[in-house]
């Protein structure tokens, strides 16, 4: 045979017998790992073998789940085990067969923290034998949820001249919201008034101005188990805020007062609707006896606990110029301790320790021309303190110079409101 032939035939045989050596090598590696999972599976003890659960979902509820799932139909499967706590917490749930087929169960978890979890079911039989785990993450509401709902919110809250107190409610903010329920007490009987989401307002009855009202708010989430409420948050109830009829009004001259007249522009101008010339107060320039400051005193005809005010200048004279006060005192009284023609006493300051301050006020002209235009046509309105009390007579004390720096005093209107009831 040729020898180059023979080489040839030699280098074939050795690559058929590395080709042969490495398929075999690869066969034994095969087989060990096919020998190996089986062995994995072996030592579950059969363990793949019961059926899974099967529509497992999960409501949640304040520190508590309700699970509900299905098993299959095999009569052996006896038992389910709910892991959570990455397997440190477990329960067993027996499985008592009613009917032939699928079965459905059902099983509420209770005393859990407030969290998230990862829950595992799997089925077992008496045989040891189980199937594989079926995992769903639920979360447990508890205190911090709670704290997390919000209430319905209240646009207004207000005292009608009937006596009842209207609540203004705001538009739902949340899918989440089933209904509010408002609770309180009248004469010491508690009532509880339940409102639909559509309700834009709520008419209570038998309340009284400081009475306090709580409103929680009802949630039902998606997968909730339970609806649950939102903290309770509490309202006093209003006073009444209507105008003080003006009608009744009348100017009460007391010693001191300012009686000075330019033409007929008395004090009973200020409550007559208009704010403009010749309809003010308008005082005698430097007229004798009378400086500042000066005093005007008016009795509203009824007793009134009263909430704000708004006093306006004399709105057709240009802005902050000319004699409408700058600086103000207003007091009040529900009566008159001393005769009205006590000298000693009203032109002293003797009056103010039986009369309560409602304001001590400066008006502030702004920097701007467009906004000194805008408050002088719309005058100032200033807040009276709760604590005021019922009041009939009013004292107006302008403290010093006008913006025009003379000895005289213009004012267009005010206007009081409160609860006159």
């Amino acid at each position: 045979m040729n020898k180059s032939i023979k080489k040839v035939q030699d280098n074939v045989v050795k690559k058929i017998a590395t080709m042969c050596a490495v398929v075999a090598t690869f066969c034994v590696m095969s087989c060990d790992d096919m020998n190996s999972i089986h062995q994995e599976y072996y030592e579950m003890g059969e363990g793949i073998y019961t059926g899974v659960v099967d529509s497992l979902k999960a409501l949640s509820g304040y520190e508590r789940v309700r699970f509900d799932w299905e098993v299959n139909a095999d009569p052996r499967v006896n038992k389910t085990v709910i892991y959570w706590n990455q397997r440190s917490d477990s329960v067993v749930v027996d499985i008592n067969r009613t009917q032939h087929g699928r079965m459905s169960l059902s099983y509420d978890l209770e005393n859990l923290n407030e969290g998230t979890y990862t829950f595992e079911f799997i089925t077992r039989d008496n045989q040891g034998h189980f199937s594989m785990a079926t995992e769903l993450v639920v979360d447990v509401y508890g205190e911090f949820y709670i704290q997390s709902l919000r209430n319905r919110g209240v646009a207004a809250i207000t005292k009608q001249p009937d006596e009842t107190m209207v609540i203004e409610w705001e538009p739902i903010a949340s899918n989440t919201v089933q209904y509010v329920t408002v609770s309180y007490e009248v004469d010491g009987s508690e009532q509880t008034v339940q409102v639909a989401n559509d309700e834009t307002e709520t008419i209570l009855t038998g309340l009284k101005t400081g009475d306090v009202i709580g409103i929680s708010t009802t949630h039902l989430s998606e997968n909730a188990l339970e609806p649950l409420n939102a903290l309770v948050r509490e309202y006093a109830m209003p006073k009444l805020e209507r105008e003080i009829n003006k009608g009744n009004f009348a100017i009460v001259t007391l010693a001191g007062d300012n009686t000075s007249v330019n033409g007929d522009r008395n004090l009973a101008k200020i409550w007559d609707g208009k704010i403009s010339n010749p309809d003010i107060l308008h005082t005698v320039e430097n007229a004798a006896g009378f400086n500042f400051p000066h005093h005007f005193t008016f009795d509203m005809g009824v007793p009134a606990e009263l909430s704000r005010f708004r006093l306006w200048p004399r709105t057709d004279a240009g802005a902050f110029t000319g004699h409408s006060p700058r600086y103000f005192e207003v007091w009040a009284t529900d009566e008159l301790q001393r005769p009205a023609d006590d000298n000693s006493y009203w032109t002293s300051d003797d009056w103010k320790s039986d009369w309560k301050l409602l304001g001590d006020h400066e008006i502030i002209k702004p920097v701007d021309a467009a906004g000194q235009s805008t408050e002088w046509k719309e005058g100032w309105e200033y807040i009276v303190a709760d604590d005021a009390g019922k009041v009939r007579y009013i004292r107006l004390v302008i403290k010093n110079s006008n913006w025009q720096g003379s000895n005289c005093v213009n004012i267009g209107e005010i206007t009081l409101w409160g609860d006159d009831l």
